[in-house]
């Protein structure tokens, strides 16, 4: 299963539209993960064309969108329990601020907020923040994830 994982976008706040590589990505995806801060709902209906999204809300969401999206979800991909979650407050610790929402430490976290690419295995843990494509060239991002059961999950950063 290929998933393309992004996280504030921030339209139409930031910028006017999605860098091309997203539409790419997405293309060739089984499903796409939002980690918050779509700012509008727009932006889901855009990516839906192309693949089912899952996403959750951020903090610079529309509150109509915040209203309709939830603030994290569980969801079991491939036999990996996947935890999503947008995340909050300074970069310094944000990591374990948005696992301490979930009772039990998942395969698979996902989460924004920061608009910095962030990898790190933790035991048998992959965390995964894949920045955001709205950010200066150059440090525009976003993530592809292949989940096979029974295969550790690749990770491949996708810079916009």
């Amino acid at each position: 299963m290929r998933i393309a994982v992004l996280s504030d976008t921030h339209l139409p706040s930031r910028t006017s539209s999605l860098p091309g590589g997203v539409y790419e990505a997405v293309a060739d995806s089984d499903l796409v993960i939002h980690a918050g801060d779509c700012v509008e709902e727009a932006v889901i209906r855009d990516l839906e064309r192309l693949a089912p999204v899952q996403a959750v809300s951020g903090n610079m969401d529309d509150p109509c969108l915040s209203e309709r999206l939830p603030s994290r979800l569980e969801l079991t991909l491939e036999g990996f329990r996947v935890c999503v979650a947008h995340g909050w407050g300074p970069p310094w610790g944000l990591t374990d601020r948005v696992l301490s929402l979930f009772e039990t430490p998942p395969d698979i976290l996902v989460y924004g907020h920061s608009h910095e690419w962030h990898l790190e295995r933790r035991g048998g843990m992959l965390i995964l923040n894949p920045g955001s494509t709205c950010g200066p060239r150059g440090k525009r991002s976003m993530a592809l994830l292949t989940l096979e059961r029974g295969r550790d999950p690749v990770v491949e950063r996708i810079a916009l």
